[in-house]
């Protein structure tokens, strides 16, 4: 408000006041500046949120393989076995008669979410055995192998990989290091030198770019899971190629790796 003397009489008259150009480019430039900060931020804590639940899921799978060994005579389930019946969650992904390692402990946990990855590339999928996570098949074997793996046989259970994020399944050494032009990779692998020849749309840029911040989830063969970089699972990987000693086989003491 702003004071005038008119004709000997005091009279007031308001004063319009706003925002000039400039001032409005500022504003907006800050805003722009505050934003480009905090987003990324909120990015990485989004996917952190995502990553611990991930581990969470894994180390309840982990828990549900253990109970498993304590039923069948500690041997660890097979990644995939031939079975006509419907499997116990429902069969809502049933493929040509078989079950696979994710069905076959689900009466441990009783979770279908557990089975999936919240970083999957295409969490919309309902199929659980792609694009989530893969067993380490030196330790849950294939059903055509002649007997399954038992838990004294493992040299180092706490450091051998047996559950890991995982582009379908199951998973090997060899296909971490070289891809075989389908979904059995390690995501992020592509990064570190390892081989990304598939063409899929989910799984090309999961293999090439990863999930968790340059890492993986793991289940260990006693059933604790924990997080490790991409190329740590990766130069284990070559090692087991080159037939040393990794953290991959679960017959050779792989503690001091």
């Amino acid at each position: 408000m702003k004071r005038s003397f008119k004709d000997g009489k005091l009279k007031a008259k308001s004063v319009q006041t706003g925002f000039t150009l400039i001032e409005l480019l500022v504003v907006i430039a800050i805003i722009a500046i505050l934003a480009a900060i905090l987003f990324p931020v909120f990015a990485r804590a989004r996917e952190n949120a995502r990553r611990t639940s991930c581990l969470s899921n894994l180390k309840q799978a982990g828990l549900a393989i253990m109970q498993y060994t304590q039923d069948y005579d500690e041997m660890y389930p097979p990644n995939e076995s031939p079975n006509a019946s419907p499997p116990p969650d429902g069969g809502s992904h049933w493929s040509t008669g078989y079950w696979f390692w994710q069905q076959i402990i689900f009466p441990y946990h009783k979770s279908h979410q557990v089975m999936y990855c919240p970083s999957s590339p295409n969490r919309n999928l309902t199929i659980p055995r792609h694009f989530n996570y893969g067993a380490n098949n030196l330790v849950l074997r294939t059903w055509s192998d002649a007997v399954p793996l038992r838990v004294p046989a493992v040299v180092s259970v706490a450091t051998t990989y047996m559950l890991m994020d995982g582009g379908t399944m199951r998973t090997s050494a060899g296909w971490t290091v070289s891809s075989s032009g389908t979904n059995f990779y390690t995501p992020g692998q592509g990064v570190y030198g390892g081989a990304c020849n598939m063409t899929d749309t989910y799984g090309k840029p999961d293999c090439e770019n990863g999930r968790h911040f340059g890492g993986v989830n793991v289940t260990f063969a006693d059933g604790h899971a924990k997080w490790l970089k991409t190329s740590v699972i990766l130069a284990q990987a070559r090692r087991q190629v080159a037939w040393s000693p990794s953290a991959w086989d679960p017959t050779k003491d792989n503690s001091n790796l």
